[in-house]
This record gives structure tokens, C-alpha cells and sequence, in this order.
């Protein structure tokens, strides 16, 4: 199985792209290579450094560089389809050994930074790293910056939190914005006087989360030399000779007073002349006796350096000084250097090595590798709702199944059809007349490919009549009720698939309920193993998935018949990779009520478990302790739940109908379903407010169902 790690920064100054690299670094030392036979590696948000990564790691890492969240609407259409993009991406690699590091977005970046990590995270059950940075070492602020993530996490409740990497500690430039000459000074002043002991030993505690790595602020890692500066600021060199690359701690300006400059240490040094200065600079700078620890010279506002000019650089070049020469004038130099960046150096990999080397000295081996003490529901495999959808299309695209469409002359009907054609999930066949049908496409932009079967059934209804009879001889109809019946397209196609010709049947865009659920009663019929036919809906949450049952089908369905719904969903969650946890719901909870209606669902539960003891279930139980672990220790702490449950078995059909669409309709969440249990053969009944994407999944779960 892949291992999908995610950084999510909770600040904008925590250095998350070196944290990403230092983690890729870490993962990808020798000791570390036999956990993982490869690595992939993506930002939310396009960036330049990606051929940097693949030159530096030699191309031992796989990097997805066409992933960039920055200009997309949080749940627009272009957003869904990048989170499509990045669950393929992860699916496609879950039976490998591989880590896949993933680099979040900060608020700066985007303003729904933290939603679409979340989300993303979310539905690729991505294990979570939050990075921070803590200003202070001091147990007060660290104190405030636990609050702020507990407070953090509450908000977004991440199903596998790994802990956090606290970063730049004890940092001068968080949240303060420097100049660049402030910065050199602070880097030349500041004092290097905090380690890694003291950190540990100051924040030895028992938290709430885990402290991944402490990572101390050093001043070495931010020294910028003389090419650096340079490169950025475009200026030419004057030196034939290869230059020595000095680390800048200062800037100074030359003025005309050469005591001044005779009595300053020009050692790590960036002089700025302007040209109208330069030959007094010349004549004060040979009364310094040791000009060659100068760290450059900058000479400003010259656009091309005359001969008398070279001559007089020239015992400075022989000393191997840097001098360079550029046409902006000192004031634009200064305005410049002001967006210089101190961060890494992509090109000195000598930098590189030392920068990755001493952040990822700190991980904390055990748990990056082991994933030890992450807050995750292990006895519980939860789906996103796009990981699920993605599955199931996936799953449906594996089986390939023939799936029948009686409702052809409606226009989602045939959306749908293009689509799921289109993209392999089933081969869907048309019931319809065909010129009506390309009529009904054409009108509405709709590109039916020739290869899409449509049947017409004026040419075939006659051939099912005797077969019609013959199952339907117990209610003693007669051939011309016959031919009535099959003028109903339901009608017709559910005997198509009784006689074979095809893996199942979806209706409901149109017709009733009733008219979808009655053929199938009558001709495709109940399942040998089963004594009844009930129904689920998949209810799309925003965080998981969850199975609700019966909401559709049985009215007032008795202990016996209960225990068989519960049974029935169980074996459905199993089809679609849920690990069953039924809950059967009631309005009390253990033996906290009485009643006829608690007996019923006190009975179902023990029939369940009597016919399936190693299934997980509990009942009666209230909905608030069958999904949360807090009500779940007060109301039932023995449980066998936990608080965790999967799926919700209602005790009667005007309970589960009023819950499934309060939910849906209050939450605005995607509801697919009812999807029939019991039947030999599936069929599936559609919501006549189904949307294109409702009947594609319908498609999807159909073909999945079908043997």
C-alpha cells in the first residue's frame, strides 16, 4: 500500500517549501529506502523548483507538476476536477510501496487555503503534518500556539493527524518585514545560543498532539554570498578571473570622507561607489592595507567601464576582490536588493545539502516512519465521498457490465449515457426509438457515439409476451394484458434483463418509485438467500460515507424483516470495500426505554447476531451515540460501535424518508441511491430529481451489484 504524507501549513512564515525538501531528503537517505520503493511528490500550488527537485534527487523522485489549486474557486467545477486528478493520481499508486509527499497551501497562496487542505486531505486519506513556527521559546507561547492548533483541530477534524513540525524558532523575521540591510545586521548581531536539548527539555509534556521535530532558527542557513546578490541584481563582472564567493554581512555606501572609511572593518563587505565617486574611492581605498578582505564592490550608475577605469581596479582584481558594475544608480540598487530573497539557494547545492541535512537531523524518526500515534479510526475504513465516487466508478469501469435505460427520451438519461460511454464505467443500453432519440440529442448538444446500442421496442415486444405469461401465470393474465404491460419501457426492459441480455436495470428519472420497484417485484424477483427486498441510499458527507437503510421500500417492517435489512446493507457495504458497523437505530439507547417499538429493534439486533456473529452491530441505539465517540461514552461505553458507525438501520420507512432527505436537503450533500437489496438481479430506482451525476454513479453502483 502507498503512503500519502501532507503538509498543511497553519502560518504564512513557516518555510514550508524547505520543510517539504528536507522531508523528501529525509525518506530518501539509504536507511530509509527500504520502507519505500519510490516516491512521488506534488504541490497544491505550481511551482518553479520542481526541475530543481528531479536534478537534485537525481530523478529518484516522481514529481506531478501539472497540480496548481491557485486560481481555482474552492468546489467549482475546475477544483473538482483537480481533486479528481490528485484521488486518480493516489489510486492508481495504492497497491505500491511508495510515499507520496504532498505540499499544502498557506493563506497567502489562496484564501481558502485551509478548506482545500482539508478537503484534499480528507479525501485521499492523506496522513497530516502541521507546520508552525514558534516566535519565542518560551513555554508561555508555546502554551498559545497549542491552544491555537487544538482550536485549529476542532475546526478541521483530520482523520489521520500525525503531529506537527514546529519550525523557525526563536526566528527574527517572523511576521516583522526587514529591509534587506536590517536583515544582514540582525544576521551579523544576532546571538546562536539555542539547541535542540534545551527545546526538549523545556517542551517535555504529554500533549495532545505530537511533536514531529522542534527545528531551532539558524542564522548560518540565511548567509548570502557575493553570487547570489549578484545574479539577482544583474550586474556585470568586471574580474576575468573566477571570483571568490564571500558570504555579505553588510552593505555600506562610500561617501567622500575618507576617515571614515579608513577606520571601518570592510571584512564580509558589500562597498557601493556611484561613478561619480568612483576615483576618490580608488585613491582612499589604497591607503587600506589590506583592501583583499573587502567582500565586493559595487560600482553604480556606470554604463560601460573606460580603460582608465580597469587600470585602477586592477590590483584589486589580482587580489581576487568581486567588482562589479551595473547602470542602475545606488537608490534603485537599494530599492532592489530590498525583494532579495534569503531563502534557499536552488543552485548551490553545496547550501542545499547543509540546509536539508541540519532541518531533517530533527524528525523524529519513529513516528515518520512508522506512522506511530497518529489519531486515525484504524478498526474503521472510512471514504471520502470523492474517494468513493472515484471507486465506484473505477470498480464499475473493472466489471464492464450491460446496464438497461427504459427512460431514453429524458435528456439527463442521456447525458449520462454519453458520459458514462465516454469515460468506460458501463455499457449503457438505450430502450427508445432511435430517430426519436438522436433527435432528442441533437436538439440538446448531446453526442451520442455510434457504438452506443439502443433497442427499439416496437420491433421486440412481441417476443417477451409468452415469457411474460409464463411467469406472470399465477395471476392468470391473458395475452392481451400482456401486450398491454409491455407497452410500459420498465416493463420491457426489466424482462430484457430477466432473460439475460443484459446485467441490470436503472429508472426513476421519470417514473415512480412503485413503477421502477413493481416489474422487478413481479418478474426478476427475490433472491433465494432472501425473503425480502429493501434498499440503501449512500449518503455523501462531507468527510465520510455513510449507508442508510430502508428509507424507500418497507413501511413497518417487523423484528424478523429488520434483522434481514440490517444483513442485507451489511453485505452491500462489503461489495463497495465498507467494512460493515451497523447501528440499529431507535429512540432509546440500550435498556434506557421501553416500548414495543424499542422491543422490535431489541429483537432485530439479536436475530442479526445470531445469524451473523462477527458482524459489528448494536441496537437499539439513538443516532447521536452510533456516530459520536463523546455521547457514545456517556450513553453506551460498552458498545461494540463506538460511536462509530457506518450504517444506520431505521426502524421503520417514515423515519429513515424523513431522515435521508432532511439530511440531504439541509446539507446540500450528494445522495446516491435507493440502490435495491434482495433482488436476483439488480435494479436501481433513480430520484426524479436526480441530477446527471446521480445517474451516473447509479450506473456505476448498478454494474458494481451485477455478477
Amino acid at each position: 500500500m502507498s503512503r500519502i504524507i501532507m503538509l498543511v501549513p497553519l502560518d504564512k512564515n513557516v518555510s514550508l517549501t524547505t520543510i517539504s525538501l528536507s522531508l523528501l531528503y529525509f525518506f530518501n537517505k539509504e536507511e530509509q529506502k527500504n520502507y519505500f520503493k519510490s516516491f512521488s511528490y506534488f504541490s497544491l500550488i505550481k511551482s518553479d523548483n520542481t526541475n530543481f527537485i528531479r536534478k537534485y534527487f537525481l530523478k529518484s523522485i516522481n514529481i506531478i507538476d501539472d497540480i496548481n489549486f491557485s486560481k481555482e474557486i474552492f468546489n467549482s467545477c475546475k477544483y473538482s476536477s483537480l481533486v479528481n486528478k490528485i484521488i486518480k493520481e493516489c489510486f492508481n499508486r495504492e497497491k505500491t510501496n511508495e510515499l507520496i509527499l504532498i505540499k499544502g497551501i498557506n493563506k497567502r497562496e489562496h484564501y481558502d487555503a485551509d478548506q482545500i487542505n482539508f478537503d484534499i486531505a480528507q479525501n485521499i486519506d492523506a496522513e497530516v503534518i502541521l507546520i508552525d513556527n514558534l516566535k519565542e521559546l518560551s513555554l508561555k507561547y508555546f502554551r498559545k500556539k497549542e491552544e491555537k492548533i487544538r482550536f485549529f483541530l476542532q475546526q478541521k477534524k483530520y482523520k489521520n493527524f500525525l503531529g506537527v513540525i514546529f519550525n523557525e524558532i526563536n526566528s527574527p523575521f517572523i511576521e516583522m518585514k526587514y529591509n534587506f540591510i536590517d536583515k544582514l545586521i540582525i544576521l551579523q548581531n544576532i546571538k546562536q545560543s539555542i539547541c535542540i536539548n534545551e527545546i526538549q527539555k523545556k517542551f517535555s509534556f504529554n500533549g495532545f498532539f505530537t511533536v514531529i521535530a522542534f527545528i531551532p532558527w539558524n542564522k548560518n542557513l540565511l548567509q548570502s554570498s557575493v553570487t547570489n546578490i549578484f545574479k539577482f541584481l544583474n550586474a556585470n563582472l568586471v574580474n576575468t578571473i573566477s571570483i571568490k564567493n564571500t558570504f555579505i554581512k553588510k552593505i555600506e555606501i562610500f561617501d567622500e570622507d575618507c576617515s571614515i572609511i579608513l577606520k571601518k572593518k570592510y571584512t564580509n563587505t558589500l562597498v557601493l561607489v556611484a561613478s561619480s565617486r568612483i576615483e576618490t574611492f580608488f585613491k582612499t581605498l589604497r591607503l587600506l592595507l589590506k583592501p583583499k578582505e573587502i567582500g565586493a564592490i559595487l560600482l553604480t550608475g556606470v554604463l560601460k567601464l573606460n580603460e582608465n577605469f580597469i587600470k585602477s581596479l586592477k590590483f584589486l582584481i589580482n587580489q581576487g576582490v568581486p567588482v562589479f558594475f551595473t547602470k542602475q544608480n545606488t537608490i534603485e540598487i537599494l530599492s532592489q536588493l530590498q525583494k532579495f530573497d534569503f531563502n534557499i539557494n536552488f543552485k548551490n547545492k553545496v547550501f542545499i545539502k547543509n540546509l536539508l541535512e541540519y532541518i531533517s537531523s530533527f524528525f523524529d524518526k519513529i513516528y515518520l516512519i512508522s506512522g506511530k500515534n497518529k489519531t486515525t479510526i484504524d478498526y474503521k475504513k472510512m471514504y471520502s465521498p470523492k474517494n468513493f465516487c472515484y471507486r465506484l466508478k473505477k470498480l464499475s469501469k473493472i466489471k464492464s457490465k450491460r446496464i438497461i435505460l427504459p427512460e431514453s427520451y429524458e435528456i439527463r438519461i442521456l447525458k449520462a449515457t454519453e458520459i458514462c460511454h465516454r469515460l468506460g464505467i458501463a455499457e449503457c443500453i438505450l430502450l427508445g426509438d432511435p430517430k426519436k432519440i438522436h433527435s432528442i440529442a441533437n436538439q440538446n448538444g448531446i453526442f451520442l457515439n455510434k457504438n452506443i446500442e439502443i433497442i427499439n421496442p416496437f420491433l421486440i415486444r412481441d417476443k417477451y409476451i409468452s415469457r411474460l405469461l409464463e411467469i406472470r401465470k399465477n395471476k392468470n393474465i391473458d395475452e392481451v394484458f400482456a401486450k398491454k404491460q409491455l407497452k410500459d419501457n420498465v416493463v420491457l426492459a426489466t424482462l430484457i434483463l430477466e432473460s439475460g441480455e443484459v446485467d441490470g436495470l436503472v429508472s426513476g428519472a421519470v417514473n415512480t418509485t412503485a413503477n421502477t420497484i413493481r416489474p422487478a417485484l413481479q418478474i426478476i424477483k427475490t433472491d433465494s438467500i432472501y425473503s425480502l427486498v429493501s434498499s440503501i441510499f449512500f449518503m455523501l458527507l462531507p468527510n465520510e460515507v455513510l449507508i442508510y437503510g430502508d428509507c424507500a421500500i418497507n413501511i413497518e417492517p417487523n423484528a424478523e424483516e429488520l434483522a434481514e435489512i440490517a444483513i442485507q446493507s451489511a453485505d452491500s457495504a462489503k461489495i463497495f470495500g465498507i467494512e460493515p458497523r451497523v447501528a440499529m437505530l431507535s429512540y432509546s439507547t440500550g435498556f434506557s426505554g421501553s416500548g414495543w417499538q424499542v422491543e422490535k429493534v431489541r429483537d432485530a439486533t439479536s436475530i442479526v447476531k445470531r445469524k451473523r456473529p462477527n458482524l459489528i452491530i448494536d441496537g437499539p441505539i439513538q443516532y447521536d451515540a452510533a456516530i459520536s465517540k463523546e455521547v457514545a461514552k456517556l450513553k453506551t461505553p460498552y458498545s461494540s460501535i463506538l460511536g462509530s458507525a457506518n450504517i444506520f438501520i431505521f426502524p421503520d420507512l417514515n423515519s429513515g424518508n424523513i431522515t435521508y432527505k432532511a439530511v440531504q436537503r439541509s446539507t446540500d450533500l450528494i445522495c446516491i441511491g435507493p440502490m435495491l437489496q434482495g433482488l436476483k438481479k439488480p435494479v436501481n430506482d433513480l430520484s426524479r430529481g436526480a441530477s446527471i451525476e446521480d445517474i451516473i454513479y447509479t450506473i456505476a453502483l448498478t454494474s458494481i451489484q451485477s455478477l
